[in-house]
């Protein structure tokens, strides 16, 4: 409502046999009050004016032709249940004033009318009148909105009694009682149920979650695919230098044959690497989709460092690894060498060009076995180092900055543990810790 709008006007009945008082009482409160007031003579002509124009007040004389007024203030509620009526009499009986206000009555006067006490009544029950048609409208408003809410509400008494509804929450409420925090499909759509309770009330909210579903499930894909391009990424960068490489000697050289003979050796176990991520992708959805077993930890260290030989000289870096060792780790070999290549990659670019060397160390404890990528890069920037498995978040030019949330997705479900030391003005360590079989 702006401000310079007016308030509506409230209905008052009058109804009174006597033409005089009706006149009367017409003008004056027509002055005195901003009530609309509807004048009546007989009781047959307020039931005829009830559904056109329901009162908010009523002022009625006790006395009328065809049906007394309490008679007729029980008709009139059946219309208006909320009218705030006034009785009126001629005759000053205890009993008469007792029944009119066991019939619903909020005062009763007598004739002749004190106009001052009259108006005064008016003007107090007008104002509660505008209070109650202002929250009824409140209600109405807000049962509007209620069940326009796209999830489904109900409130009960802690015995299960349905005071309070929506359309979709009493369907939902109907299906059967759910535990909080359980889900629903209904219409096609995904609820998640939240109760509170308080006193002895209980608040039944299906939430529906089929639109954040949706959207979770399209940010899924779209990470599925970024690790998959990352992963597939990875295989072709040494199986590119490798053919470069073998592009690079001549024919004739005698270390030819011994070169392309190892180049097609890594060649061929970075196809299968490829296999083995794309089987990885495949089972992503299924919590069982790694069969775990013993693993031999230092063939798969002798594999990464095979790989990516060509890529740290390019770098102008050095990979040092132990030279033997018997080390066992459960887990899966392909997920393995992926964190494995991840890390030590990883490294090797943090160090282009410095002449450096990327360690890979082992730890043999009683439970389990760690595998150690260290470098001496000078550590992470501030941010990098804040949230180091943050997707995206790289100082590379050509980073995604995943390599390291690949490695940790990986971990975790081989049941191992990826920890990262950042060593300011040092480097790095990723620390891959795996049980043992």
């Amino acid at each position: 409502m702006s401000q310079d709008s007016q308030p509506e006007q409230l209905v008052l009945y009058l109804v009174d046999d006597d033409a005089s008082t009706r006149a009367e009482l017409v003008r004056i409160l027509g002055r005195h009050t901003s009530l609309k007031v509807l004048p009546f003579e007989t009781p047959l002509m307020v039931l005829d004016s009830l559904d056109r124009e329901p009162p908010d007040l009523a002022l009625i004389d006790l006395r009328l032709p065809q049906m007394d007024g309490l008679s007729l203030l029980e008709r009139i509620r059946e219309h208006a249940p909320d009218v705030m009526p006034i009785l009126m009499t001629g005759y000053g009986e205890a009993e008469t004033a007792r029944r009119a206000r066991e019939g619903g009555a909020l005062d009763f006067v007598e004739k002749p009318l004190d106009l001052p006490y009259l108006l005064v009544v008016l003007r107090q029950l007008e104002r509660e009148a505008r209070l109650r048609k202002n929250l009824r409208a409140g209600g109405v408003l807000f049962s509007k909105v209620i069940e326009m809410m796209p999830d489904g509400i109900v409130m009960t008494d802690l015995a299960g009694q349905v005071l309070f509804a929506n359309t979709l929450g009493q369907a939902l409420y109907d299906e059967g009682e759910d535990e909080a925090g359980g889900r629903r499909r209904h219409g096609g759509r995904v609820y998640v149920l939240e109760r509170n309770e308080s006193g002895d009330r209980a608040l039944w909210h299906w939430i529906d979650l089929t639109a954040a579903l949706e959207r979770e499930r399209i940010s899924a894909y779209k990470q599925m695919s970024r690790h998959l391009a990352h992963e597939i990424r990875n295989p072709l960068t040494p199986m590119r230098l490798w053919l470069q490489e073998l592009q690079s000697l001549n024919a004739d050289d005698p270390n030819y044959r011994i070169f392309a003979g190892k180049a097609v050796a890594v060649l061929t176990g970075q196809i299968d690497r490829l296999l083995a991520v794309l089987d990885h992708f495949k089972t992503l959805g299924d919590e069982d989709g790694l069969e775990l077993e013993p693993v031999e930890v230092l063939p798969v260290i002798r594999d990464v460092v095979g790989a990516l030989s060509p890529y740290a000289e390019q770098l102008a870096m050095r990979v040092a690894m132990p030279e033997d060792g018997d080390l066992v780790a459960r887990g899966d070999e392909n997920s393995l060498y992926q964190c494995v290549f991840n890390a030590v990659r990883n490294a090797l670019e943090a160090g282009r060009n410095t002449g450096g060397v990327v360690r890979i160390e082992t730890e043999d404890g009683p439970d389990d076995v760690a595998i150690c990528i260290v470098d001496e890069a000078g550590g992470l920037p501030p941010e990098v180092a804040a949230a180091p498995f943050t997707p995206y978040l790289t100082t590379k030019a050509e980073g995604t900055g995943l390599g390291l949330l690949v490695c940790r997705d990986l971990a975790a479900r081989m049941g191992a543990k990826l920890e990262l030391e950042d060593r300011p003005g040092v480097g790095v360590t990723v620390r891959l810790v795996l049980k043992k079989p």
